[in-house]
C-alpha cells in the first residue's frame, strides 16, 4: 500500500489544490511559484514515487532527459574553461534548473493518470484572470489598485500593472491564463445553452482585451490575437464566430485609441520599432562591429547573436549571457529577450537543435495529428488551449522574458507536460 492510499494524507486533493493555485502563484511572485512547484514535485514523488519511477519512458521523455543532461554537460565544460565568478553562477543555475525536469515528470504522471483534474486549473485560471482584469480597470479609474499599488509605480507612464506592482507583466499574464476561461465554458460547462455561452464569450473578450490594452504590453496583445487567429483557422466548428471576434477587437481598439492617447502611442511606437528591426537585419551580415542601435530591442537581439558566436556549438551555460555579452557590448541586459537567441547563447547550436526537435515533436502531435492528419486525436478538444498557447509561446519573432527563469520555465513545462499527458490519454481512447 502506497502512502497515497492512507486517507489522512488525501494525496489527490492536496495535489489538486497545489496545482490549481498555480495561476495565483504567478500573481504572488517567483518565491511563491518556486514554493508551489517544489511542493508539487516533492508530494508527487512522496505519494506516487513507485508509480512514477515505473512509468515507461517515451521517446519524448528520453529527449527531455537528454536536454537536461546536455545542460549539465555544458555547465561543467564552461566551469573548467571560465575564470572568476561565472562558473559558480552557471553551475548553480543549472542545478536549480533541474527542478523543472522533475516537475515535468510529476505533472505528466498526474494528468495522464487522472489524479489531477484539469477542470480545477481552468476554473482557477479564469477567476484569477477576471481578478487581474478588474484590478487593472480599478487602478485605471482610481490611480491605484486594491492593494494600493499606484499606476505611477510603472516605469512607463500610462501603463497599468495591477496586482504586479512595479512589474509590467499584467498583459502577459492575461494573454497566458485568460484563454482557459473560454475553454472552461466550451469543454466543461456543457449544460449552458448556446445563447448564454455567446453572451459570456463576448463579455469575457471585452473584459480581457480591454484590460490588456490598459496594461500597455504590446506583444501579449499581438499574441492574444494570434492565438485566436490560429484557433479560427484550425477549428472549423467555431470559424463562423471569427468575424464577431475580430469586429469586437477592432471596435475596442478604436475606442481606446480615441479616448486614451497613451495606448495610441504604444501602437505607433510598436510599428516604428518593427520597421527599425526589419531595416537593421541586413547589418548582421556585416563583419564590422556595430555600436549604434536604433532601439533597445535591436541592441538586445544583436547582443544575443554575438554572445552565441562566443560559444558557437555548446554555448556558455545557463546564466552566462550577460558575461559573454559584455565582451562585445559594454552595457548588457541579463538575457537577449528572445527564447531562441538565449538558447543559442547559453546552450549553443547543439542545445538549439535539441530544443528545436522538442518544438517540432510537440507541433506534430498536436497541430499535425489533430488538424492535418485528422486522426482520432482530432476529438481531443481539451488539448487545444495547451497546443495553441505553446505555439504562440515559442513564436520566434517576438520579444520574451528569459527562457530559464522561474515564471517562464514553470509555464512552459506545465504546458509541455499537459500536451504529452493529454496526447497519451487520447491514444488510450
Amino acid at each position: 500500500m502506497s502512502i497515497a492510499d492512507i486517507k489522512v494524507f488525501n494525496a489527490k486533493n492536496i495535489l489538486n489544490i497545489l496545482i490549481s493555485i498555480l495561476p495565483i502563484s504567478f500573481i504572488a511572485g517567483n518565491l511563491i511559484i518556486n514554493l508551489n512547484l517544489i511542493l508539487i514535485v516533492f508530494l508527487s514523488f512522496l505519494f506516487y514515487w513507485r508509480e512514477i519511477l515505473n512509468t515507461k519512458l517515451l521517446f519524448f521523455d528520453k529527449l527531455i532527459i537528454i536536454i537536461f543532461v546536455y545542460t549539465i554537460f555544458t555547465s561543467v565544460i564552461n566551469t573548467f574553461e571560465q575564470i572568476g565568478g561565472l562558473e559558480t553562477l552557471t553551475l548553480n543555475k543549472t542545478i536549480s534548473f533541474l527542478r523543472f525536469l522533475f516537475f515535468y515528470f510529476a505533472m505528466r504522471f498526474l494528468i495522464e493518470k487522472n489524479i489531477f483534474n484539469l477542470k480545477f486549473f481552468f476554473i482557477s485560471a479564469t477567476l484569477c484572470s477576471i481578478f487581474v482584469s478588474l484590478d487593472l480597470i480599478y487602478q485605471f479609474i482610481n490611480g491605484e489598485d486594491i492593494f494600493g499599488y499606484s499606476s505611477s509605480l510603472s516605469i512607463n507612464s500610462g501603463k497599468m500593472s495591477g496586482p504586479f506592482g512595479e512589474e509590467q507583466i499584467a498583459g502577459s499574464y492575461l494573454q497566458r491564463f485568460s484563454i482557459f476561461s473560454f475553454f472552461l465554458i466550451s469543454v466543461y460547462l456543457l449544460n449552458l445553452n448556446h445563447k448564454k455561452k455567446i453572451i459570456i464569450y463576448i463579455s469575457l473578450l471585452i473584459l480581457f482585451f480591454s484590460s490588456m490594452l490598459l496594461a500597455g504590453n504590446r506583444m501579449p496583445i499581438i499574441l492574444f490575437i494570434m492565438f485566436w487567429s490560429f484557433l479560427f483557422i484550425l477549428e472549423d466548428r467555431i470559424r463562423k464566430y471569427g468575424i464577431i471576434f475580430f469586429i469586437a477587437i477592432i471596435i475596442l481598439s478604436y475606442l481606446f485609441f480615441q479616448f486614451n492617447n497613451e495606448i495610441n502611442n504604444y501602437i505607433e511606437g510598436f510599428a516604428n520599432l518593427t520597421m527599425q528591426i526589419v531595416n537593421f537585419l541586413p547589418n548582421l551580415a556585416s563583419e564590422q562591429k556595430i555600436t549604434q542601435f536604433p532601439n533597445i530591442y535591436i541592441k538586445e537581439f544583436y547582443s544575443g547573436y554575438n554572445s552565441w558566436l562566443e560559444n558557437f556549438f555548446i554555448g556558455g551555460g545557463i546564466n552566462s549571457f550577460h558575461f559573454n555579452c559584455i565582451k562585445t557590448i559594454h552595457a548588457c541586459a541579463t538575457h537577449p529577450h528572445n527564447y531562441y537567441l538565449e538558447i543559442l547563447s547559453e546552450l549553443g547550436l547543439i542545445g538549439m537543435i535539441l530544443w528545436f526537435i522538442v518544438f517540432l515533436y510537440l507541433f506534430y502531435i498536436t497541430i499535425v495529428k489533430k488538424y492535418i492528419l485528422r486522426t482520432a486525436f482530432k476529438n481531443n478538444h481539451i488539448i487545444t488551449p495547451f497546443a495553441l498557447l505553446f505555439l504562440v509561446e515559442i513564436f520566434p519573432i517576438k520579444s520574451t522574458g528569459s527562457f530559464f527563469t522561474t515564471g517562464n520555465a514553470t509555464f512552459i513545462f506545465f504546458i509541455i507536460s499537459a500536451i504529452i499527458a493529454l496526447s497519451r490519454k487520447s491514444q488510450y481512447k
